[in-house]
């Protein structure tokens, strides 16, 4: 399934977990799906962001929240505040998915789960468009 406002560089990562066999002899493949992870959600974030800036009355995603936070949180925040209450909730998921994939290296890593990433940044850049 392609779409036009898609970066091609997700599109390659889908077509390669598509193709990808998940095995413990594949373990050191691990790598590629953090960093499906991670890229994922960072093109997401900026998606976001930018969507937030233009149609919100904020100029900064931190001045939704009444507490001092940092910018990931405050974009749930926003999408709240704009409700956008099921994308938030989805992006909260996608963060807690980012910060396993980058940080929590005991965590199992899988193909399964670069989809999942894969699939909140089209549900999510879809819902922002």
């Amino acid at each position: 399934m392609v779409h036009a406002f898609v970066p091609q560089h997700l599109l390659d990562f889908a077509e390669y977990i598509q193709n990808q066999e998940y095995s413990a002899e594949h373990y050191d493949l691990q790598c590629i799906d953090r960093t499906i992870i991670n890229r994922a959600y960072l093109s997401t974030y900026l998606h976001v962001q930018e969507w937030i800036l233009n149609n919100g009355p904020c100029n900064d995603v931190k001045d939704y929240s009444k507490h001092d936070v940092g910018y990931h949180a405050a974009i749930c925040i926003a999408l709240n505040e704009l409700n956008k209450k099921a994308m938030s909730k989805k992006y909260a998921d996608f963060i807690e998915l980012r910060v396993d994939a980058d940080y929590n290296i005991v965590t199992i890593i899988t193909p399964k789960d670069a989809q999942k990433a894969l699939d909140l940044a089209f549900q999510i850049q879809n819902a922002l468009q």
